[in-house]
This record gives structure tokens, sequence and C-alpha cells, in this order.
């Protein structure tokens, strides 16, 4: 079909297209002839920031372009840094085993004098150069772990588009020397971004430019996985064809899958400098007029979040995230919490930086509040031989200053039935929404019991009950996949439907009896939170083969 055959469809028809590709596939067709160029437009809603100059230099662009900054809705902020070097073991001073080997002034041989001798040896060990593959042994072991999750997650799935797409990239992969030199590029480039302010005055300015601006969000995760990012940043867009490098996650992590030690806020500054984004943030936010209503700061079920810490002492970031809930049409808080610890003694710190009012002062401001979605990092097998921690949710969310509340989501909290049965008919009438996700019971609880309770509760509130269909909150619950039932790494099953037909609907329950904290077979679905785009039916292995996910023949080894 030519360009002439397509000219007397309307430029409203073409918008409808477009809006179906992605903005990589929108710059290629805007490519191929004039008329495409004029009818279909750029789709510039959100822009990215971190600390690459790359990402700056289009931000500072977009922001100056007299066209391209009205449509601007959104800044997503990247707070991942790269690695300079392997984590530290914990066998050094408190806290620096959240910093790579190279964060901190003193180098990594005068680190390892901390050390025992065993780590010591195992530290040098992996800073070796390793001469067949022209890179550090770390980098080589990061490369070669990031190919065995990408394995892993394929799992003995048929391909896609998104797995044929990323064969493609490992089949490129350029030879570990010319990664880790481009790497080293990258790390060059990030430090002289840390080492100045030109990420805070580019967001100072784009804050000024962006007439539409509504939400910042602020992610540790953007990097996702290895070819299949969660933003695609023009950083990560512009990487080398296979380009394989160790994935950064933000904030503070670390590569154990649970949570670092909440470190106390004021007491660690190097610690605290690793929130650079969330700083800056907060900073303008609070001082700048500007139209943001929406403040998005999770982690993607990653084991990490804003230091709640922060909560439990008087400290500059917590004045201006209170003003900045304060300001006027602000809507939306999505906020994960770093919850950890080594011993029971912090985390019990953790929680009491949470009860002790200051989060909920802070969250009575927002007046205007119609989304709120509360994460922590707490992690049950931490509290395995201690006692669970108790919180009340009245203590921390100030429901009866929101009334127009519309979404409410709790994940990674330990609460009792009763009380969560008390809290629930305390949300604003038309609330439309609500999410409950990797909790914990007190006292054995468990979501079989609590499901006939929810239900029990709607048939006595009226207000639900009597809604039509359509009005009523939607209620989905979220558990891990502890048995292991779908791929590695997918880890959370989302149980909708099913719920939703239990309580309003008198269904089957969705949680059985013998088994009341897991999600059975048949039950929900599979996702992947660090990328969107996989998802599948929470079915066994042979319902998985017939619905065409999973291929027949199998090779662990095969990609």
């Amino acid at each position: 079909m030519t360009c002439a055959n397509l000219a007397p469809l309307p430029f409203e028809l073409w918008g409808c297209i477009a809006f179906y590709l992605s903005n990589a596939d929108i710059k290629t067709l805007r490519l191929t002839c004039t008329l495409f160029y004029n009818a279909v437009p750029l789709r510039l809603d959100r822009v990215f920031l971190s600390a690459n100059p790359l990402n700056i230099e289009v931000f500072r662009n977009i922001a100056s372009h007299e066209k391209f900054r009205h449509s601007v809705t959104e800044v997503i902020w990247d707070e991942a840094r790269l690695p300079r070097g392997p984590k530290r073991m914990d066998q050094t001073d408190e806290g620096h085993e959240l910093l790579s080997d190279e964060d901190e002034p003193n180098n990594t041989r005068e680190w390892a004098e901390h050390y025992h001798d065993y780590f010591k040896e195992k530290l040098m060990e992996r800073h070796e150069y390793d001469e067949e593959s022209a890179c550090p042994i770390w980098f080589k072991e990061v490369c070669e772990e990031n190919l065995r999750i990408i394995r892993n997650r394929k799992y003995d799935d048929k391909d896609t588009p998104e797995y044929i797409a990323c064969r493609a990239q490992i089949q490129a992969q350029p030879p570990l020397g010319q990664c880790w030199q481009h790497y080293q590029h990258l790390l060059c480039q990030q430090k002289d971004v840390l080492a100045g302010d030109s990420d805070y005055e580019v967001f100072l300015f784009g804050v000024k430019q962006f007439p539409a601006l509504k939400r910042v969000t602020i992610t540790p995760a953007a990097h996702g996985y290895l070819f299949s990012p969660l933003y695609p940043t023009p950083m990560i867009r512009a990487f080398p064809k296979g380009f394989n490098y160790p994935i950064p996650h933000g904030w503070l992590y670390t590569e154990e899958d649970k949570p670092a030690t909440a470190y106390a806020w004021n007491h660690y500054p190097e610690l605290r400098a690793q929130y650079r984004g969330f700083q800056t943030v907060m900073r303008v936010l609070a001082n700048e007029p500007n139209s943001v209503s929406e403040l998005v700061m999770t982690s993607s079920f990653l084991p990490t979040g804003i230091n709640c810490t922060m909560f439990d002492e008087p400290c500059e970031e917590y004045d201006q995230f209170v003003k900045v809930l304060k300001n006027p049409g602000f809507r939306r808080l999505d906020i994960s919490l770093l919850v950890g610890g080594e011993v029971e003694s912090d985390l019990e710190a953790c929680w009491r930086s949470l009860r002790n009012g200051r989060l909920c002062h802070a969250l009575r401001g927002a007046t205007e509040m119609e989304e709120l979605r509360l994460h922590t990092t707490y992690d049950e097998d931490i509290h395995a031989e201690g006692q669970y921690p108790r919180i009340s949710l009245n203590d921390i969310v100030p429901v009866e200053k929101w009334s127009k509340l519309r979404h409410f989501e709790l994940s990674g909290f330990v609460i009792s039935e009763d009380e969560c049965i008390s809290f629930l008919p305390t949300l604003p009438k038309f609330i439309r929404s609500i999410e409950l996700t990797v909790m914990e019971f007190h006292d054995l609880g468990d979501w079989h019991r609590m499901l006939k309770m929810i239900r029990r509760m709607v048939f006595d509130n009226t207000s639900w009950r009597d809604l039509n269909p359509i009005s009523r909150p939607t209620i989905k619950i979220g558990v891990s996949d502890s048995l292991g039932g779908g791929p590695p790494d997918y880890g959370v099953i989302w149980a909708e439907k099913e719920v939703e037909d239990f309580i309003y609907d008198d269904g089957e329950t969705t949680f059985k009896e013998s088994a009341p904290l897991e999600s059975p077979n048949g039950t929900g679905t599979l996702k992947d939170l660090l990328d969107p785009t996989i998802g599948r039916p929470n079915v066994g292995p042979f319902e998985v083969i017939r619905l065409g996910i999973y291929r027949n023949n199998y090779d662990v080894y095969t990609y």
C-alpha cells in the first residue's frame, strides 16, 4: 500500500492506530514518509532522569522544546546506580555491607583489611582480572548470572515476540572485554553526574517547564532484567546491542533476596545518599510551585524501599514530604517502605518508626487523597522465631480524612482478621478498589477464614451490598507463589475475579481450608512486576501446555 492509497484516511484515524504502537515503532513510522510524519505525532508524555548525562540531556531538550514540553505528564527518576564493584561482604563496619566495594573514598585493598582472612581472600579473588574474558572476575560472574536468570525466566515457555527479541540480543552479545570497556565509560559518566548538581538543576527546570506535569515516579527497579527493562530510558535504549552488564538496583539493596537493614536515617549520611532522587524530588516539590498531584515511590516488589526510619526522628526530608502531601490537589501516593534488619530489635525499631504517629501525621495532610498504595518489605522468614509486629491500621492510615478515596492497597503488613474486618467498613462509601497483597495474620489467621469474614461483612454493610454490581469495590488478593508453581522469579499470584465471585455472588472459596494461605492451581494469575509483559494463568503444567504456553520438549540449556 502506497502513501497515495493512505492519504484519504483522516489524521484522527492514524492517531487511533498509533495508540497501539510503542514509541519506538511510532518513531520508525514517522521516518517512512511525510504523510506519516505529519499524521502520527510523537507520544512524549513521560521523561526520564537519572545519574546519567544522556538521560539528563534528553530531559533538558524536551523541557526546552516549546511543543513537546506541554504534553509531559510524568517524570520517572531512575534511582539505580551502576555498581563499581561487588557488594561488600557482611564482615565490615556497620552499614558498609550495603555499599559497593568502591563506593567509598577507601579503595578495595584498604577495606579488605577489615575482613577475616577467608573473606579477604575471596574479595581479592573477585577483583582479579580474568585474562581470557578481559574483565574483572566479579563482572564476568554477574554477566553469566544474568544469562542464567534469562533461561530460568523463560522456563518451558514457547517462543513469544519478547523471547525472540531477547534471544537476538543474547546472540549479539559482544565479548565481555568490550562490555567491560563500555561499562567503565558509563561509570565515569555516572561519577561526573554524582559529583555535581546537573540532575537537580534539570529537574528543577523541568518542574517549571512542564505545565501538565502531574506525576513523579521514583524507582529503584528501572533496569528490570537484562534486555527487559521496566523503563526503557534513553540511557538503556542507547546500549550497544547485546550489551551485558550488572543490573543495578537503587536505594538500600542486598543481593540476598531479603530486605537490607534499615539503618537510622539521620546517622548514616553515606547510606542516606543512596536516596539522591528522593531527596531531590522532595526538596524541589516542597519549595517550588508545581502541579504534581501524584507521587509514586514503589520498588516493584524488590526487597527495598524508602527507609522507614525517616519517620523515626525529625529530619529535613520528612518535613519536605509532609509539605508535598499538603499541596492542594494532591491525590495519589504509592510508597514502598524498607523494613529490615539482622536481629529482632532492628525490626522492632522499624515497626516503631511506622506506628509512632509521624507517618500518619504526614498522610493526614493529604485531605484530597484518592489513591493510596502502602507497601513494606516485611519478610516472614526473619520473624520465624520471633513475635509478629502488632500495628493498628488506624495508627497509620487516617482514612476518616479521605472522603474522596477510591483505591486502597496494602502490602507486606501483619494484621489480625478482626482488625481488618473492622477497618474495611470505615473506607469511604464510594471506594472502588481494594488490594491486599502478601499479608500475614496474627493468631494463626489465614485467607480462607478472612474471606469468609469479608463476605459476612459485605452482607452486613448495606452501602456495599446494595450498590450496583458495576459500582461495588473490586477486591484483589495477592499471595506469594511459595509453592513455586510457576517459573522462577514470578513471585505473586493475583486473584480478583474468584475473590469477587465468592464475596458477592456465593461462588466457591478461593482458598481451601486444607491450605488456607495458598492460592490453589486454577485460581488467579501469576505476574512478574519487573516485567509487565509476562503473565500467565495459575494452573498446573499440563494445563499450561494445553493453553499453548509451555513447550512439550524442554531443555534447560537452550533458550
